[in-house]
Parts: structure tokens; C-alpha cells; sequence
């Protein structure tokens, strides 16, 4: 029987010549690392190189209803696969990037067939997977077996959230699936803080106007609400940025807070001003953050 051919022939390319390189190969790539809220979810995949899936590439690419066909395509026709979900709780206890790394890792160690070798979508492997690895950037686009990986993810966390969309409806995650667009901040500042909601700074709002001025960060952690006045230095000023927020300027910023709570859900919360410093180093810039900044005043 002659091996099926697929319309992405440069990706399944690509993997054989990884294949003839390093014997049996697996892709992997996660989905969820940019959203405000729910897990990541990260999937480790076999192809079978005898029977390519017609139209596989970047889930990106691809129409929402593409994905979910080629979704249970790729689970009925591949060797093997594993799918994992990293919860907010992980991500905020290890970051975003060390729980993601985790999650690969796991994903790969749960595969049916051990793989001689990895294929890791991005510019960096997990550092403890059991076989030689490979960081393919912009793989999903350039390796079958990655973007086959990157379907599941993308597909199976979609799932999760319309899920979660039917418990907690008043936040539209069907829609936006919890990325950070306008809508999604809007009725977070609407609804507040969930559990599924990540637990790290969660940005409120910025350049946030009011009679008494401008707040540049309005920053939400932990039952505490922060807000930073952001302040850039070039490199013919000598003075601290952090000067320019003197005793006015820091009562100012206290009753523009407080015109903004009267209106926040979270008017019981802490409140804590800092100040965050963007100073020239090199070619580039440091960026400094004062805590707390307004406390000796």
C-alpha cells in the first residue's frame, strides 16, 4: 500500500529529516502562556510517518473548526500522545515559564512510545526531559509532529475554558478565552478576582485618568492594589526619577486613587503606591521599583 501524501509536505519533510537523523521523534508545544486566567496546557505527540494528516500545521493557522476536526484526526491516527494541564496555582507558585517546562516535561515522560529524540516548539528546552531535545523556533510552522502538538494544546484548553465559561458566564470567557483584551479587563474590573484567574500582578488598567491627574499602573496581587507611577530618566539628567514624585505629586496621586476605588470592586482592598524607575544602562534600559515608595512620607 504506497504511504499517503499530505498537502504540508515541508513539514512532514522537516521531521524525516530529524527522524533519519535521531531514530523516533516527538513534538511538543504548549498553549496558554499569554492568557490572564486558566491553565496552560501542554501536548507531546507521535506521528505515524507512514500516514500523514492531511492540511496539520500551526493552530494558529487554522479556523476553529479546523483545529477541532484535526483535533480527533491526530488522536486516532497518531502513534501516541499525552496532554497535560498546568493549573494557576502551578504557574503562580513555579512562574509561567518553569511550570510550562514542567508541563513539557511530563507530557513527554507520559507518552505510550518512548521517543529517541525531542522537538520543542520556542528557543528553549525543559532541562530535565529524559532524551536529547531540540528548540525549533516558530516549529509549529516548520514541524509536523510540533504542530500536530500545537492543535491538541490549543484545542483541548479551548475546551477547558468553555468549560469554565458555563460556571463563571458573567466573564465571556467563550469568547475571549481568557486572553488580556479589553473586554476580558473590563469585567474583571467589573466582576473582580476569581480562583481560575492567574495570581500574579494582574494589570487593572493604565493611563487611568482623573480630575486630580493621571495614574500610569493600576496593578492588582493578593488582596492588595498597587498603584506605580512610572518615571524614565535619560542619560543627560543627573536626578533620581523617583525625585520627581515629591510631597504634591504624591497627594496627588493619593486623591486620584481614591477617585478611582469609588468606583473599583475592590475598594476593600490594600492599597500601596510605589514607584517604578527607567533608567539608561548600556544600550538598553533597568527598570527599578521602588516599593512602597509613599511609606515615609
Amino acid at each position: 500500500m504506497p504511504m499517503r501524501t499530505s498537502s504540508n509536505p515541508a513539514l512532514y519533510t522537516f521531521d524525516a529529516a530529524k527522524r533519519a537523523e535521531h531514530g523516533n521523534i516527538c513534538g511538543v508545544d504548549e498553549a496558554g502562556r499569554g492568557p490572564l486566567c486558566g491553565p496552560v496546557c501542554v501536548a507531546a505527540v507521535i506521528l505515524n510517518p507512514d500516514d500523514p494528516i492531511e492540511g496539520v500545521n500551526d493552530s494558529k493557522k487554522l479556523s476553529e473548526k479546523r483545529r477541532e476536526a484535526l483535533f480527533d484526526e491526530i488522536i486516532a491516527r497518531a502513534l501516541c500522545y499525552q496532554i497535560v494541564f498546568i493549573s494557576p496555582q502551578e504557574i503562580d507558585e513555579r512562574n509561567i515559564l518553569w511550570a510550562t517546562m514542567d508541563g513539557m516535561e511530563q507530557a513527554v515522560a507520559g507518552l505510550a512510545v518512548t521517543p529517541d529524540y525531542v522537538l520543542v516548539d520556542g528557543n528553549r528546552c525543559p532541562p530535565n526531559l529524559a532524551q536529547p531535545a531540540e528548540a525549533v523556533v516558530k516549529g509549529d510552522a516548520n514541524s509536523a509532529s510540533i504542530a500536530a502538538a500545537s492543535i491538541l494544546a490549543k484545542v483541548s484548553r479551548d475546551r477547558y475554558m468553555l468549560e469554565l465559561d458555563k460556571q463563571y458566564p458573567q466573564y465571556q470567557l467563550a469568547k475571549h478565552k481568557g486572553y488580556p483584551t479589553k473586554l476580558h479587563y473590563e469585567l474583571i474590573e467589573q466582576y473582580g478576582i476569581q480562583d481560575y484567574i492567574r495570581q500574579g500582578y494582574l494589570l487593572l488598567n493604565h493611563n487611568y485618568r482623573t480630575r486630580m491627574g493621571e495614574l500610569d499602573l493600576i496593578l492588582y496581587k493578593a488582596d492588595t492594589i498597587v498603584f506605580a507611577e512610572v518615571k524614565t530618566r535619560t542619560s543627560a539628567q543627573r536626578a533620581a526619577p523617583a525625585e520627581a514624585v515629591d510631597y504634591y505629586k504624591q497627594q496627588r496621586l493619593i486623591a486620584a486613587a481614591g477617585q478611582y476605588l469609588q468606583q473599583s470592586p475592590y475598594a476593600d482592598a490594600n492599597i500601596r503606591f510605589d514607584v517604578v524607575e527607567v533608567l539608561p544602562a548600556g544600550s538598553g534600559w533597568q527598570v527599578h521599583c521602588i516599593r512602597d515608595a509613599f511609606a515615609s512620607e
